[in-house]
């Protein structure tokens, strides 16, 4: 018996994706890309669309994420233009206050009615937040899940009561009223890979997002969140991997894409994604699987990425899924149109072959073809 996934795409809001190289393929960082890649992943069957929060481009010549769109109103427009497919958008936790973000996805929830997702995040990177202002100094990375954990408390009331009074350590309201309701509670995410963060899913969220591979690491990585989850008797949250792919037909071509992805590999945007995390106080506190960026400055793409041929990483994603016993997949690629097409036609129908099944690729092709 085959064991089914969701299967969703890591959407490119930000130019270059998740390059650091000179030589990523065309990801603009514009809407009408994004638009475009949000209607293919639709046509081709697949559960959801996530988009990050991007507040600050990286700096190198390769101009990474300097071009970038914000993901709440992002998201606005996307349900727009869809039917079926969920769209997940991305919020910090310590930028906003938690009735602005209630009501904004209450918003969004009037335009997709049931398809509405929050990720929930707390921020890492010091340099993405300070530069404009949003890094709070003063919490440490404790305090930012203490605040979390009361900010979508106060959110999940605010969806669900009609009258909310609070006063807590960080937030209050006072007889605070919201409508209208969201037609069902948005699925709520998160990404966080630190014991506190893995914590935070497992007692707030609906998914733990951890980054995932076949390499050990990450296999345990992705039990230890189920594991913690039964252990606060939260057994209903499911475990998604955030898995990034360079398809090509046969492994030597894969690899052959890798390398050139790091023949060109901008090392001053890699040393400022290191520097963004460095220079944040609480860094020791923050896990090592949740930077997006490999151990060596000559590393394009992060030590987690997945490279093969659409066989070869059928078995690999299948592998994955099983051993870490994840209930959904999050993907990147490096070209959005060309290898989405590719992956959903020639690797997600291979993943049955292996005892691992979703939608994509399935009833869907002919109307993406």
């Amino acid at each position: 018996m085959n064991k089914k996934i969701e299967v969703g795409v890591f959407l490119p809001v930000g130019k270059n994706g998740w390059i650091h190289s000179m030589n990523t393929p065309y990801t603009p960082g514009t809407f009408d890309h994004v638009l475009e890649v949000t209607k293919k992943a639709e046509a081709w069957g697949y559960d959801f669309v996530l988009s990050p929060a991007i507040w600050r481009g990286l700096r190198g010549p390769s101009e990474h994420w300097m071009v970038s769109l914000e993901s709440v109103t992002t998201s606005a427009a996307l349900l727009q233009a869809t039917e079926r497919i969920k769209v997940m958008t991305t919020a910090h936790m310590t930028v906003y206050p938690p009735a602005t973000i209630a009501k904004m996805i209450t918003t969004l929830d009037q335009i997709g009615p049931g398809r509405v997702g929050l990720n929930l995040v707390t921020g890492a990177s010091y340099l993405d937040l300070s530069h404009v202002g949003l890094w709070k100094e003063e919490l440490s990375h404790g305090d930012r899940y203490r605040l979390g954990d009361e900010w979508i408390s106060l959110v999940k009331r605010l969806w669900t009561e009609p009258v909310v009074t609070h006063k807590g350590e960080f937030f209050e309201t006072n007889e605070g009223t919201m409508g209208p309701k969201p037609s069902v509670m948005p699925t709520l995410v998160n990404a966080g890979s630190s014991p506190r963060g893995l914590k935070f899913a497992a007692e707030n969220c609906d998914i733990a997002f951890v980054v995932a591979s076949d390499e050990p690491i990450y296999i345990e990585s992705a039990k230890r969140a189920k594991s913690i989850a039964k252990e606060l008797n939260k057994p209903a949250v499911r475990t998604f991997g955030l898995m990034q792919l360079v398809p090509a037909e046969t492994d030597e071509e894969a690899q052959a894409l890798l390398e050139h992805f790091n023949a060109g590999v901008d090392s001053i945007c890699v040393d400022d994604v290191r520097a963004g995390y460095q220079q944040n106080p609480s860094n020791k506190d923050v896990s090592e699987l949740s930077k997006v960026v490999g151990d060596d400055e000559s590393d394009a793409v992060p030590d987690s990425a997945m490279v093969g041929s659409y066989e070869s990483l059928a078995r690999r994603i299948a592998n994955t899924v099983l051993e870490a016993d994840l209930d959904g997949v999050l993907i990147i690629v490096p070209d959005y149109i060309k290898d989405l097409d590719a992956v959903s036609q020639k690797l997600f129908p291979l993943l049955e072959q292996f005892g691992v099944s979703s939608n994509v690729g399935t009833e869907f092709a002919v109307a993406a073809s």
